[in-house]
Protein backbone atom coordinates (compact mmCIF):
# COMPACT_ATOMS: atom_id res chain seq x y z
CA UNK A 1 0.00 0.00 0.00
CA UNK A 2 1.40 3.02 -0.81
CA UNK A 3 2.43 5.60 1.53
CA UNK A 4 -0.40 8.40 2.48
CA UNK A 5 0.59 11.62 2.37
CA UNK A 6 0.03 14.23 5.13
CA UNK A 7 -2.80 16.87 4.09
CA UNK A 8 -1.00 20.14 3.62
CA UNK A 9 -2.24 22.87 6.33
CA UNK A 10 -4.16 26.58 4.75
CA UNK A 11 -2.07 29.41 5.71
CA UNK A 12 -3.79 32.20 6.36
CA UNK A 13 -3.70 35.27 5.20
CA UNK A 14 -2.95 37.66 8.00
CA UNK A 15 -1.81 41.48 6.81
CA UNK A 16 0.34 43.25 8.95
CA UNK A 17 -1.12 45.03 11.84
CA UNK A 18 -2.15 48.83 10.87
CA UNK A 19 -1.85 51.33 13.13
CA UNK A 20 -4.32 54.55 13.59
CA UNK A 21 -2.63 56.76 16.33
CA UNK A 22 1.19 57.01 16.15
CA UNK A 23 0.84 56.92 20.25
CA UNK A 24 -1.66 55.34 22.16
CA UNK A 25 -2.19 54.95 25.26
CA UNK A 26 -4.39 52.89 27.04
CA UNK A 27 -5.49 52.63 30.61
CA UNK A 28 -4.80 49.19 31.65
CA UNK A 29 -1.72 47.11 31.29
CA UNK A 30 -1.11 44.46 28.64
CA UNK A 31 0.55 40.89 28.51
CA UNK A 32 -0.68 38.14 30.87
CA UNK A 33 1.72 39.10 33.46
CA UNK A 34 0.52 42.62 34.02
CA UNK A 35 -3.46 41.61 34.31
CA UNK A 36 -4.88 44.38 36.35
CA UNK A 37 -8.31 43.94 39.17
CA UNK A 38 -11.80 44.52 39.05
CA UNK A 39 -14.87 43.54 41.09
CA UNK A 40 -17.91 41.68 39.68
CA UNK A 41 -21.11 44.39 39.95
CA UNK A 42 -17.89 47.18 39.44
CA UNK A 43 -18.63 49.30 36.10
CA UNK A 44 -14.71 48.81 34.36
CA UNK A 45 -13.58 51.73 32.56
CA UNK A 46 -11.06 51.35 29.55
CA UNK A 47 -9.55 54.23 27.74
CA UNK A 48 -7.75 54.87 24.77
CA UNK A 49 -6.01 58.12 24.17
CA UNK A 50 -4.05 59.47 21.44
CA UNK A 51 -1.20 61.88 21.24
CA UNK A 52 -3.28 63.01 17.67
CA UNK A 53 -6.88 63.41 16.99
CA UNK A 54 -8.87 60.31 15.41
CA UNK A 55 -10.54 60.59 12.91
CA UNK A 56 -13.81 60.64 11.88
CA UNK A 57 -14.37 57.91 10.41
CA UNK A 58 -12.49 55.67 13.09
CA UNK A 59 -14.29 53.57 15.46
CA UNK A 60 -13.17 50.90 18.45
CA UNK A 61 -14.83 47.92 20.09
CA UNK A 62 -13.42 45.71 22.95
CA UNK A 63 -13.42 41.70 21.76
CA UNK A 64 -13.61 40.01 25.07
CA UNK A 65 -14.43 36.97 27.39
CA UNK A 66 -16.09 39.11 30.15
CA UNK A 67 -19.95 38.14 30.51
CA UNK A 68 -19.61 35.98 27.54
CA UNK A 69 -22.18 32.92 27.97
CA UNK A 70 -20.90 30.83 25.17
CA UNK A 71 -17.49 29.93 24.17
CA UNK A 72 -17.27 33.24 21.74
CA UNK A 73 -15.74 36.30 22.96
CA UNK A 74 -18.30 39.44 22.47
CA UNK A 75 -17.64 42.57 21.21
CA UNK A 76 -18.88 46.11 23.07
CA UNK A 77 -18.26 49.34 21.49
CA UNK A 78 -16.04 52.02 22.63
CA UNK A 79 -17.30 55.84 22.88
CA UNK A 80 -15.81 58.46 21.62
CA UNK A 81 -15.55 60.27 24.99
CA UNK A 82 -13.35 63.60 22.91
CA UNK A 83 -11.20 64.73 19.64
CA UNK A 84 -8.38 62.24 20.84
CA UNK A 85 -10.00 59.40 23.61
CA UNK A 86 -11.99 56.11 23.41
CA UNK A 87 -14.34 54.88 26.46
CA UNK A 88 -15.24 51.42 26.92
CA UNK A 89 -17.63 50.62 30.03
CA UNK A 90 -18.40 47.01 30.73
CA UNK A 91 -20.11 45.46 34.37
CA UNK A 92 -18.28 42.32 35.21
CA UNK A 93 -21.30 39.77 35.68
CA UNK A 94 -19.85 36.95 37.29
CA UNK A 95 -15.67 36.51 38.78
CA UNK A 96 -12.97 35.06 36.95
CA UNK A 97 -10.06 35.46 34.99
CA UNK A 98 -10.71 37.21 31.41
CA UNK A 99 -8.77 38.51 28.15
CA UNK A 100 -9.72 41.11 25.98
CA UNK A 101 -8.39 43.07 23.24
CA UNK A 102 -8.75 46.28 21.39
CA UNK A 103 -9.79 46.38 17.71
CA UNK A 104 -10.40 49.51 15.43
CA UNK A 105 -11.93 50.14 11.97
CA UNK A 106 -10.77 53.22 9.86
CA UNK A 107 -13.35 52.62 7.24
CA UNK A 108 -16.99 53.35 10.26
CA UNK A 109 -17.02 49.81 10.97
CA UNK A 110 -16.54 48.16 7.90
CA UNK A 111 -13.79 46.40 8.17
CA UNK A 112 -11.59 45.46 11.15
CA UNK A 113 -8.29 45.22 12.37
CA UNK A 114 -6.90 44.65 16.45
CA UNK A 115 -5.02 46.72 18.74
CA UNK A 116 -1.94 45.60 17.50
CA UNK A 117 -0.85 45.49 21.60
CA UNK A 118 -0.84 42.17 23.68
CA UNK A 119 -4.11 41.05 24.78
CA UNK A 120 -4.96 42.20 28.16
CA UNK A 121 -5.99 40.04 30.84
CA UNK A 122 -8.22 40.83 34.31
CA UNK A 123 -9.02 39.18 37.24
CA UNK A 124 -12.39 39.95 38.19
CA UNK A 125 -12.67 39.16 41.76
CA UNK A 126 -16.11 38.26 44.13
CA UNK A 127 -18.26 41.47 45.16
CA UNK A 128 -17.50 40.58 48.52
CA UNK A 129 -13.84 40.74 48.16
CA UNK A 130 -14.00 44.67 48.38
CA UNK A 131 -15.21 44.74 52.36
CA UNK A 132 -13.92 41.74 54.47
CA UNK A 133 -13.94 42.17 57.72
CA UNK A 134 -13.11 38.72 59.35
CA UNK A 135 -13.83 37.68 63.16
CA UNK A 136 -11.94 34.30 63.30
CA UNK A 137 -13.82 32.12 66.06
CA UNK A 138 -12.04 29.37 67.63
CA UNK A 139 -14.40 26.50 67.81
CA UNK A 140 -12.17 24.65 70.74
CA UNK A 141 -12.78 27.05 73.73
CA UNK A 142 -15.95 28.31 72.24
CA UNK A 143 -18.64 25.94 73.55
CA UNK A 144 -21.30 24.45 70.70
CA UNK A 145 -22.32 25.03 67.24
CA UNK A 146 -25.74 26.52 69.72
CA UNK A 147 -23.08 28.57 71.23
CA UNK A 148 -21.42 30.14 68.52
CA UNK A 149 -24.79 30.73 66.69
CA UNK A 150 -26.14 32.78 69.70
CA UNK A 151 -22.54 34.76 69.13
CA UNK A 152 -23.37 36.17 65.98
CA UNK A 153 -25.27 39.05 67.00
CA UNK A 154 -21.73 40.41 69.11
CA UNK A 155 -19.75 39.27 66.30
CA UNK A 156 -21.68 41.44 63.88
CA UNK A 157 -22.16 44.48 66.36
CA UNK A 158 -18.40 44.44 66.49
CA UNK A 159 -18.90 45.62 62.90
CA UNK A 160 -17.59 42.04 61.46
CA UNK A 161 -19.53 40.97 58.14
CA UNK A 162 -17.51 37.61 58.40
CA UNK A 163 -16.37 34.63 60.57
CA UNK A 164 -13.47 32.58 59.62
CA UNK A 165 -14.32 28.84 61.37
CA UNK A 166 -10.81 27.21 62.03
CA UNK A 167 -11.52 23.61 60.55
CA UNK A 168 -14.59 21.57 62.09
CA UNK A 169 -13.59 18.32 61.06
CA UNK A 170 -13.05 15.16 63.58
CA UNK A 171 -9.70 15.67 65.50
CA UNK A 172 -7.16 12.84 65.22
CA UNK A 173 -5.07 12.00 68.30
CA UNK A 174 -3.22 15.19 68.93
CA UNK A 175 -6.49 17.27 69.29
CA UNK A 176 -5.38 19.74 66.29
CA UNK A 177 -8.11 21.04 63.93
CA UNK A 178 -5.40 20.94 61.26
CA UNK A 179 -5.03 16.97 62.03
CA UNK A 180 -8.26 16.07 60.86
CA UNK A 181 -9.41 12.41 61.50
CA UNK A 182 -12.32 12.43 59.27
CA UNK A 183 -12.75 15.01 56.36
CA UNK A 184 -17.05 14.42 56.45
CA UNK A 185 -17.58 14.81 59.86
CA UNK A 186 -17.80 17.53 62.80
CA UNK A 187 -15.81 17.10 66.01
CA UNK A 188 -18.43 15.54 68.40
CA UNK A 189 -17.18 18.24 71.10
CA UNK A 190 -18.90 20.72 69.26
CA UNK A 191 -22.46 19.21 69.10
CA UNK A 192 -25.59 20.41 71.16
CA UNK A 193 -26.09 17.31 73.57
CA UNK A 194 -29.51 15.62 73.97
CA UNK A 195 -30.56 16.40 70.79
CA UNK A 196 -31.27 14.18 68.05
CA UNK A 197 -29.89 15.72 64.80
CA UNK A 198 -26.46 14.53 63.86
CA UNK A 199 -23.48 16.97 64.02
CA UNK A 200 -23.90 17.75 59.70
CA UNK A 201 -27.84 18.61 60.60
CA UNK A 202 -26.51 21.24 63.86
CA UNK A 203 -23.95 23.01 61.59
CA UNK A 204 -26.36 23.28 58.86
CA UNK A 205 -28.59 25.40 61.55
CA UNK A 206 -25.62 27.84 62.43
CA UNK A 207 -25.02 28.50 58.87
CA UNK A 208 -28.65 29.20 58.06
CA UNK A 209 -28.24 31.64 60.58
CA UNK A 210 -25.20 33.33 59.76
CA UNK A 211 -26.70 34.03 56.29
CA UNK A 212 -29.74 35.17 57.81
CA UNK A 213 -27.60 37.35 59.34
CA UNK A 214 -26.07 38.19 56.35
CA UNK A 215 -22.82 37.28 57.56
CA UNK A 216 -20.48 35.01 55.56
CA UNK A 217 -18.51 32.26 56.14
CA UNK A 218 -15.36 31.19 55.64
CA UNK A 219 -14.45 27.94 55.87
CA UNK A 220 -10.59 26.62 56.41
CA UNK A 221 -9.53 23.62 53.82
CA UNK A 222 -6.50 21.82 55.16
CA UNK A 223 -5.31 19.97 51.57
CA UNK A 224 -1.88 18.88 52.09
CA UNK A 225 -2.60 16.40 55.16
CA UNK A 226 -4.40 14.83 57.74
CA UNK A 227 -3.44 13.19 61.22
CA UNK A 228 -1.69 10.06 61.62
CA UNK A 229 -4.05 7.86 62.83
CA UNK A 230 -6.80 9.81 60.40
CA UNK A 231 -9.40 7.53 58.85
CA UNK A 232 -7.43 8.06 55.62
CA UNK A 233 -3.97 6.98 57.03
CA UNK A 234 -5.83 3.80 58.42
CA UNK A 235 -7.52 2.72 55.71
CA UNK A 236 -6.02 3.93 52.48
CA UNK A 237 -2.02 4.06 53.89
CA UNK A 238 -0.94 4.14 49.95
CA UNK A 239 -2.43 7.66 49.88
CA UNK A 240 0.35 9.24 52.63
CA UNK A 241 3.40 9.32 50.81
CA UNK A 242 6.00 6.97 52.56
CA UNK A 243 8.86 7.29 54.31
CA UNK A 244 10.79 4.18 55.14
CA UNK A 245 12.49 5.35 58.06
CA UNK A 246 9.20 6.14 59.94
CA UNK A 247 7.70 3.84 62.73
CA UNK A 248 4.21 3.27 60.99
CA UNK A 249 5.95 4.07 57.06
CA UNK A 250 3.82 7.39 56.51
CA UNK A 251 5.83 10.48 55.83
CA UNK A 252 5.50 13.60 58.45
CA UNK A 253 4.77 16.44 57.02
CA UNK A 254 7.14 19.64 58.54
CA UNK A 255 7.92 23.37 58.12
CA UNK A 256 11.12 25.38 57.73
CA UNK A 257 12.36 27.27 60.80
CA UNK A 258 15.45 28.88 62.12
CA UNK A 259 16.17 25.81 63.84
CA UNK A 260 16.70 23.89 60.68
CA UNK A 261 13.65 21.08 59.12
CA UNK A 262 10.36 20.75 61.83
CA UNK A 263 8.18 17.87 61.65
CA UNK A 264 4.83 17.84 62.62
CA UNK A 265 4.80 14.08 64.21
CA UNK A 266 0.54 13.86 64.18
CA UNK A 267 0.48 15.07 60.86
CA UNK A 268 0.94 12.53 57.46
CA UNK A 269 1.51 14.02 53.83
CA UNK A 270 -1.33 13.07 51.13
CA UNK A 271 0.49 11.62 47.98
CA UNK A 272 -0.48 13.71 45.23
CA UNK A 273 2.00 12.60 42.85
CA UNK A 274 1.32 8.37 43.67
CA UNK A 275 3.25 6.36 41.08
CA UNK A 276 0.01 4.74 40.22
CA UNK A 277 -2.52 6.78 37.92
CA UNK A 278 -5.36 4.97 39.26
CA UNK A 279 -4.48 5.16 42.78
CA UNK A 280 -3.71 9.29 41.88
CA UNK A 281 -6.98 10.00 40.11
CA UNK A 282 -8.79 8.29 43.61
CA UNK A 283 -6.74 10.45 45.88
CA UNK A 284 -7.41 13.47 43.61
CA UNK A 285 -11.51 12.75 43.29
CA UNK A 286 -11.54 12.36 47.08
CA UNK A 287 -9.79 15.35 47.95
CA UNK A 288 -11.69 17.26 45.39
CA UNK A 289 -14.75 16.42 46.92
CA UNK A 290 -13.63 17.29 50.49
CA UNK A 291 -12.91 20.73 49.07
CA UNK A 292 -16.27 20.76 47.39
CA UNK A 293 -18.54 19.63 50.65
CA UNK A 294 -17.44 22.50 52.68
CA UNK A 295 -17.13 25.31 49.45
CA UNK A 296 -21.06 24.30 49.39
CA UNK A 297 -21.38 26.03 52.74
CA UNK A 298 -19.69 29.14 52.52
CA UNK A 299 -21.06 29.57 49.20
CA UNK A 300 -24.44 29.47 50.62
CA UNK A 301 -23.35 32.52 53.01
CA UNK A 302 -21.75 34.51 49.73
CA UNK A 303 -18.47 33.15 51.71
CA UNK A 304 -14.62 32.26 51.44
CA UNK A 305 -12.69 29.19 51.71
CA UNK A 306 -9.29 29.19 52.66
CA UNK A 307 -6.17 27.36 51.75
CA UNK A 308 -3.84 26.59 54.71
CA UNK A 309 -0.63 26.31 53.93
CA UNK A 310 -1.16 26.80 50.04
CA UNK A 311 2.50 27.38 49.22
CA UNK A 312 3.14 23.36 50.50
CA UNK A 313 0.67 22.31 48.49
CA UNK A 314 0.79 20.16 45.17
CA UNK A 315 0.37 22.75 42.44
CA UNK A 316 -0.59 20.63 39.68
CA UNK A 317 -3.46 19.13 42.20
CA UNK A 318 -3.86 23.06 42.74
CA UNK A 319 -4.62 23.94 39.06
CA UNK A 320 -7.10 20.92 39.06
CA UNK A 321 -8.95 21.79 42.22
CA UNK A 322 -9.44 25.95 41.55
CA UNK A 323 -10.55 24.93 38.26
CA UNK A 324 -13.41 22.69 39.94
CA UNK A 325 -14.16 25.38 42.34
CA UNK A 326 -14.84 28.21 40.52
CA UNK A 327 -16.79 25.91 37.94
CA UNK A 328 -19.27 25.12 40.70
CA UNK A 329 -19.22 27.82 43.10
CA UNK A 330 -17.90 30.88 40.59
CA UNK A 331 -18.84 33.36 43.27
CA UNK A 332 -16.89 31.94 45.99
CA UNK A 333 -14.05 34.18 47.70
CA UNK A 334 -10.95 32.11 48.10
CA UNK A 335 -8.29 33.76 50.52
CA UNK A 336 -4.87 31.74 50.59
CA UNK A 337 -2.02 31.28 53.31
CA UNK A 338 0.16 31.46 50.69
CA UNK A 339 4.12 32.59 51.32
CA UNK A 340 5.92 33.68 48.01
CA UNK A 341 7.64 35.60 45.70
CA UNK A 342 6.26 38.11 43.49
CA UNK A 343 7.32 36.06 40.65
CA UNK A 344 5.14 33.18 41.51
CA UNK A 345 2.42 35.44 42.70
CA UNK A 346 2.04 36.80 39.66
CA UNK A 347 2.11 33.49 38.05
CA UNK A 348 -0.16 31.56 40.13
CA UNK A 349 -2.64 34.30 41.45
CA UNK A 350 -5.02 34.67 38.34
CA UNK A 351 -4.15 30.90 37.75
CA UNK A 352 -5.48 29.61 40.51
CA UNK A 353 -7.99 32.78 40.73
CA UNK A 354 -6.74 33.38 44.39
CA UNK A 355 -8.67 37.19 45.63
CA UNK A 356 -6.81 37.19 48.51
CA UNK A 357 -3.62 36.74 49.87
CA UNK A 358 -2.48 36.67 54.16
CA UNK A 359 -0.57 39.12 54.88
CA UNK A 360 1.41 39.40 58.19
CA UNK A 361 2.10 42.79 59.33
CA UNK A 362 2.76 40.61 63.48
CA UNK A 363 6.21 39.75 61.66
CA UNK A 364 7.63 43.10 61.09
CA UNK A 365 7.58 44.70 64.88
CA UNK A 366 9.48 47.48 64.13
CA UNK A 367 8.07 50.82 62.67
CA UNK A 368 10.47 51.00 59.52
CA UNK A 369 10.19 47.44 58.42
CA UNK A 370 6.52 47.95 58.25
CA UNK A 371 6.62 50.92 56.72
CA UNK A 372 8.05 49.30 53.90
CA UNK A 373 5.68 46.56 54.26
CA UNK A 374 2.66 48.83 54.02
CA UNK A 375 4.77 50.48 50.56
CA UNK A 376 5.32 46.91 48.85
CA UNK A 377 1.66 46.27 49.71
CA UNK A 378 0.38 48.99 47.69
CA UNK A 379 3.50 48.48 44.80
CA UNK A 380 1.86 45.03 44.35
CA UNK A 381 -1.53 46.07 44.81
CA UNK A 382 -3.11 46.55 41.06
CA UNK A 383 -2.12 42.38 40.51
CA UNK A 384 -2.41 41.05 44.10
CA UNK A 385 -4.90 41.56 46.94
CA UNK A 386 -4.04 40.90 50.81
CA UNK A 387 -5.88 40.08 53.30
CA UNK A 388 -4.58 42.11 56.53
CA UNK A 389 -5.59 41.07 60.00
CA UNK A 390 -3.72 42.33 63.02
CA UNK A 391 -2.71 38.92 63.99
CA UNK A 392 -3.66 35.23 63.30
CA UNK A 393 -4.56 32.05 65.32
CA UNK A 394 -1.15 31.24 64.78
CA UNK A 395 0.72 34.21 66.07
CA UNK A 396 0.70 35.67 69.63
CA UNK A 397 -1.79 38.04 71.01
CA UNK A 398 -1.45 41.65 70.21
CA UNK A 399 1.01 41.69 73.91
CA UNK A 400 3.02 38.91 72.88
CA UNK A 401 3.44 40.14 69.63
CA UNK A 402 3.99 43.86 70.77
CA UNK A 403 4.45 43.84 74.41
CA UNK A 404 1.32 45.71 75.30
CA UNK A 405 -2.60 44.74 74.82
CA UNK A 406 -3.16 48.80 73.94
CA UNK A 407 -1.16 48.00 71.07
CA UNK A 408 -3.80 46.78 69.41
CA UNK A 409 -4.78 50.30 68.87
CA UNK A 410 -1.81 51.68 66.60
CA UNK A 411 -1.85 48.11 65.07
CA UNK A 412 -5.55 47.45 64.09
CA UNK A 413 -5.67 50.92 62.48
CA UNK A 414 -2.72 50.25 60.51
CA UNK A 415 -4.20 47.18 59.40
CA UNK A 416 -7.20 48.40 58.50
CA UNK A 417 -6.89 52.39 57.03
CA UNK A 418 -2.98 52.16 55.94
CA UNK A 419 -3.84 48.61 53.75
CA UNK A 420 -5.87 47.81 50.89
CA UNK A 421 -9.57 47.19 52.76
CA UNK A 422 -9.66 43.70 53.65
CA UNK A 423 -8.49 43.05 57.76
CA UNK A 424 -9.90 41.60 60.96
CA UNK A 425 -8.98 40.17 64.49
CA UNK A 426 -8.51 36.79 65.85
CA UNK A 427 -11.28 35.57 68.82
CA UNK A 428 -10.09 37.16 72.15
CA UNK A 429 -8.54 40.48 70.49
CA UNK A 430 -11.31 42.71 71.46
CA UNK A 431 -10.91 41.74 75.11
CA UNK A 432 -7.15 42.51 75.39
CA UNK A 433 -6.32 38.90 76.55
CA UNK A 434 -2.55 38.72 77.44
CA UNK A 435 -2.08 35.44 75.87
CA UNK A 436 -3.14 33.67 72.34
CA UNK A 437 -6.46 31.41 72.46
CA UNK A 438 -4.60 27.77 72.43
CA UNK A 439 -6.69 26.01 69.71
CA UNK A 440 -4.87 22.56 69.98
CA UNK A 441 -6.80 20.23 72.42
CA UNK A 442 -9.68 20.46 74.65
CA UNK A 443 -8.79 23.65 76.40
CA UNK A 444 -11.69 25.15 79.00
CA UNK A 445 -14.23 27.68 77.08
CA UNK A 446 -12.93 31.11 76.91
CA UNK A 447 -14.72 32.65 79.74
CA UNK A 448 -15.68 36.40 78.45
CA UNK A 449 -14.44 39.77 80.80
CA UNK A 450 -17.29 41.72 82.21
CA UNK A 451 -16.77 44.09 79.20
CA UNK A 452 -14.97 43.57 76.00
CA UNK A 453 -12.39 46.51 76.61
CA UNK A 454 -11.71 46.97 72.91
CA UNK A 455 -14.77 45.72 71.35
CA UNK A 456 -15.89 49.93 71.35
CA UNK A 457 -12.52 50.85 69.35
CA UNK A 458 -12.39 47.70 66.92
CA UNK A 459 -16.63 49.05 66.22
CA UNK A 460 -15.40 52.27 65.21
CA UNK A 461 -12.51 51.56 63.22
CA UNK A 462 -14.54 48.81 61.43
CA UNK A 463 -17.42 51.56 60.52
CA UNK A 464 -15.11 54.06 59.20
CA UNK A 465 -13.63 51.39 56.74
CA UNK A 466 -17.10 50.53 55.67
CA UNK A 467 -18.01 53.65 55.03
CA UNK A 468 -15.29 55.56 53.45
CA UNK A 469 -14.06 52.89 50.23
CA UNK A 470 -10.83 55.42 49.84
CA UNK A 471 -9.50 53.32 52.56
CA UNK A 472 -10.19 50.40 50.37
CA UNK A 473 -7.98 50.95 48.01
CA UNK A 474 -4.71 50.16 46.50
CA UNK A 475 -2.31 52.72 45.41
CA UNK A 476 -3.83 55.28 46.77
CA UNK A 477 -1.38 55.55 50.15
CA UNK A 478 1.26 58.48 50.26
CA UNK A 479 3.57 58.05 53.46
CA UNK A 480 4.57 61.65 54.75
CA UNK A 481 5.74 60.46 58.12
CA UNK A 482 9.61 61.10 57.05
CA UNK A 483 11.04 57.88 58.04
CA UNK A 484 9.99 58.73 61.62
CA UNK A 485 11.30 55.62 64.34
CA UNK A 486 8.28 55.32 65.89
CA UNK A 487 5.00 56.65 64.14
CA UNK A 488 3.81 55.55 60.42
CA UNK A 489 1.90 58.49 58.77
CA UNK A 490 0.06 58.52 55.29
CA UNK A 491 -2.73 60.58 53.55
CA UNK A 492 -5.18 58.07 51.39
CA UNK A 493 -5.82 60.35 48.52
CA UNK A 494 -9.89 61.29 48.03
CA UNK A 495 -11.94 62.97 45.00
CA UNK A 496 -12.56 66.46 46.42
CA UNK A 497 -10.58 65.42 50.05
CA UNK A 498 -8.54 62.92 52.03
CA UNK A 499 -7.96 60.99 54.96
CA UNK A 500 -4.51 61.34 57.14
CA UNK A 501 -3.65 57.78 59.10
CA UNK A 502 -1.29 59.18 62.20
CA UNK A 503 -0.17 55.91 63.82
CA UNK A 504 2.25 56.01 67.43
CA UNK A 505 3.76 52.23 67.77
CA UNK A 506 5.59 53.36 70.71
CA UNK A 507 4.17 51.55 73.58
CA UNK A 508 5.55 53.44 76.39
CA UNK A 509 4.82 57.22 75.63
CA UNK A 510 3.67 59.54 73.11
CA UNK A 511 5.60 60.93 70.24
CA UNK A 512 5.63 64.50 68.19
CA UNK A 513 5.33 64.43 64.25
CA UNK A 514 4.83 67.55 61.87
CA UNK A 515 4.34 66.74 58.58
CA UNK A 516 4.05 68.90 55.09
CA UNK A 517 0.68 67.86 53.06
CA UNK A 518 1.19 70.33 50.45
CA UNK A 519 2.68 67.11 47.85
CA UNK A 520 -0.59 65.75 48.31
CA UNK A 521 -3.35 68.25 48.86
CA UNK A 522 -5.09 69.61 46.49
CA UNK A 523 -5.02 73.50 47.94
CA UNK A 524 -2.75 75.26 50.28
CA UNK A 525 -4.74 77.25 51.67
CA UNK A 526 -6.37 76.29 55.74
CA UNK A 527 -7.44 72.82 56.72
CA UNK A 528 -9.74 71.40 58.93
CA UNK A 529 -9.21 67.93 60.15
CA UNK A 530 -11.85 65.94 61.87
CA UNK A 531 -10.74 62.90 63.37
CA UNK A 532 -13.41 60.04 62.78
CA UNK A 533 -12.07 58.08 65.75
CA UNK A 534 -13.07 60.67 68.31
CA UNK A 535 -14.87 63.30 67.00
CA UNK A 536 -11.92 66.24 67.38
CA UNK A 537 -11.15 68.76 64.93
CA UNK A 538 -7.74 70.31 64.31
CA UNK A 539 -7.45 73.41 62.28
CA UNK A 540 -4.59 74.25 60.51
CA UNK A 541 -3.37 77.64 58.60
CA UNK A 542 -2.03 75.56 55.86
CA UNK A 543 -0.62 72.12 54.76
CA UNK A 544 1.77 72.01 57.84
CA UNK A 545 0.13 69.98 60.26
CA UNK A 546 1.49 68.59 63.66
CA UNK A 547 0.16 66.27 66.72
CA UNK A 548 1.29 64.55 69.88
CA UNK A 549 0.33 61.54 69.79
CA UNK A 550 -0.05 59.43 73.31
CA UNK A 551 1.40 55.88 73.68
CA UNK A 552 -0.02 53.84 71.62
CA UNK A 553 -2.55 56.54 69.71
CA UNK A 554 -4.19 56.78 66.45
CA UNK A 555 -6.00 58.95 64.63
CA UNK A 556 -8.08 58.83 61.55
CA UNK A 557 -8.40 62.13 60.24
CA UNK A 558 -10.65 63.31 57.37
CA UNK A 559 -8.74 66.26 55.61
CA UNK A 560 -11.17 69.18 54.19
CA UNK A 561 -9.99 72.90 52.79
CA UNK A 562 -11.64 75.79 55.45
CA UNK A 563 -14.23 77.40 54.18
CA UNK A 564 -13.01 81.63 53.35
Amino acid sequence: MPIQRRQIPILPERPAVKSVATKAQRSYPVGYHLYSRAFAGNVLELTITTSDRWSREVRARLVTMINSKQADPIEVPFERTDDSTFTCRITPERPGFFSFRAQFSTDGGSTWFQDPAPDAWVLIDPQQIQDMRLYTLIPTVSGSIEDWANDLPRIQDMGFNTIHLLPLTTLDASLSPYAAHDLFDIDHSYLVTGVRSDGLSQLEDFVEKARSLEIRLCFDLVLNHVGATSSIAKRAPGWIVPDQNSRDGLKRAGYWSERGWQHWEDLVLINYEHPSVRIRAEIWAYMTEYALFWSKYANYTNGYIRFDNLHSSDRTFLHSLTRSLHEEYPRLGTLAEYFTDDDTLLDTVPMWGLNLILATPWTYRFVPQLREYLKQMHRVSEHVRYFMPITSHDSGSPAQEFGSSESIVPRYVAAAMLGTGATGITQGVEWGIAEKVEFIGHPPRLIRPPESKFAPFIKTVNKILADHPALRCGGNCHFVDNGHHAVIAAYRKDKGAGYLVVCNFDIMGQQYIEMDLAGVLESSGPLICVDLLSGTVSKFPGPRVSFLLPASGALVLACLPAEK
